[in-house]
This record gives C-alpha cells, structure tokens and sequence, in this order.
C-alpha cells in the first residue's frame, strides 16, 4: 500500500508542476499581448499628434 500512495503522491506533484508551468507561460503570453496593445496604441497616439499638428499648422496657414 505504502507504493501505491507514493506513486499517487509522485503523480499529484508532478501534476502541480505541470500546472505551475502552464500558468507561467500563459502569464507570460499574456504580458506580451499586453505590451503589443500598448505599443501599438502608442504608434496611433503619436500618429494622431502628428496629424493634428499638421492640421494645425494647415489652418493657421489659411488664417493668415
């Protein structure tokens, strides 16, 4: 019997690593997504600044 419960208790660590190992890495994949998102907000926020500056400067040409 005394077998038996270490291949149980050998199983039941083997699957907590396992899922130890998978929250990891789905954290991880989940920071990369993340850090996409803001890079690519980043690009759209710089690129409408960009666009609004040259909107602004295209009306006070048109002012003067």
């Amino acid at each position: 019997m005394h077998v038996v419960e270490q291949l149980v208790s050998e199983r039941i660590r083997g699957n907590l690593e396992l899922a130890e190992q998978l929250r990891h890495s789905r954290r991880q994949r989940t920071l990369r997504r993340a850090r996409r998102m803001e890079h690519k907000a980043e690009r759209r926020m710089i690129q409408a600044w960009r666009r609004a500056a040259e909107l602004r400067t295209r009306i006070e040409f048109l002012d003067y």
